[in-house]
């Protein structure tokens, strides 16, 4: 993902045509704006999940973040090094939140070290 980000950031450089009817998809990244704006250390999983939709769906969308657009619409400022780092940033997320599922006993394990508690009185 991360190289198809650069060349995005390549083709946002060499043209400042890309489509005006961005806002929705920005709005969409919403859950990337204490990522991008510095005031959290890294992107949530919905961030990652919105940003790898933005990538696939309608990546030229992104020039709005890079070309300062976004700051203007939304009146923060964005980090653009932190927006460019995403996709990174979200792999690393994303396999800390692998980990942390796979250090979680499951559920069935759980019920085969809590004890039998019988239901309360009147319930079958």
């Amino acid at each position: 993902m991360g190289v198809l980000l650069l060349l995005i950031t390549t083709i946002c450089a060499a043209t400042s045509r890309y489509r005006s009817d961005c806002t929705d998809v920005l709005f969409e990244l919403a859950p990337c704006l204490d990522y991008v704006t510095d005031a959290s250390t890294c992107p949530s999983l919905d961030c990652c999940k919105q940003f790898t939709n933005v990538i696939k769906t309608r990546p030229l969308c992104l020039c709005a973040v890079f070309d300062g657009t976004a700051s203007k619409l939304l009146g923060v400022p964005i980090d653009t090094d932190r927006a460019i780092n995403l996709p990174e940033a979200c792999q690393e997320e994303e396999e800390e939140e692998e980990e942390l599922s796979q250090a979680l006993p499951t559920s069935a394990a759980l019920r085969n070290h809590l004890p039998a508690v019988p239901p309360p009185a009147g319930i079958p």
